[in-house]
């Protein structure tokens, strides 16, 4: 039988008082279809990193945060860096701290507005193409000019945040928890 999306109120009313045992396998599996957000649209998506054919659009897929406040005004694919007050600046690898808390924005945001972010997972954007192209496989770095921009070449001082995994479409894994800094 196919999972089967229900409403709130059915698996409310499903899960109301089970006493006579009537809850089925296939009724757990539906709530936990209806649970899951177009995150979790693939098969595996709760035990394995996304994979590139599941982008078939620009954006990002993997652990996103939500309604997170910037302090400037914010590009797609932008990488920020968590302030000691909690908000979120672009990222540039020569003025700020070494090792701090990094994620991607996943749409432009405008300063003092919230918006989703990504903190680990796949990041496609069209205009990467040109960048990554001939650097499959090649680690992908904090620039140490533009705050908040990506570079494939090494620059002054180091931070690779990431892995490119298509260079055709501009995709990249961004791990900036496993990056490695330097100068």
């Amino acid at each position: 039988m196919a999972d089967t999306q229900r409403t709130r109120a059915a698996i409310l009313a499903l899960f109301a008082d089970n006493v006579t045992g009537q809850i089925s396998a296939q009724d757990l599996r539906d709530f936990v279809v209806t649970l899951m957000n177009s995150e979790f649209a693939y098969e595996g998506d709760f035990r394995s990193q996304p994979a590139t054919a599941q982008l078939t659009a620009e954006g990002g897929r993997g652990w996103k945060i939500y309604s997170q406040v910037v302090d400037s005004n914010i590009s797609f694919g932008n990488i920020l860096y968590m302030t000691i007050s909690g908000t979120w600046k672009n990222a540039d690898v020569i003025s700020n701290p070494k090792n701090c808390l990094l994620a991607a924005a996943m749409s432009n945001i405008t300063s003092g507005d919230s918006g989703i972010l990504l903190r680990r997972g796949l990041i496609f954007k069209s205009a990467y193409s040109g960048i990554f192209s001939g650097f499959l496989g090649q680690p992908v770095y904090l620039a140490s000019v533009a705050g908040g921009s990506i570079s494939v070449t090494i620059t002054t001082s180091v931070k690779i945040i990431g892995v490119v995994e298509n260079e055709a479409n501009g995709i990249y894994r961004f791990e900036p928890d496993w990056s490695v800094v330097g100068s």
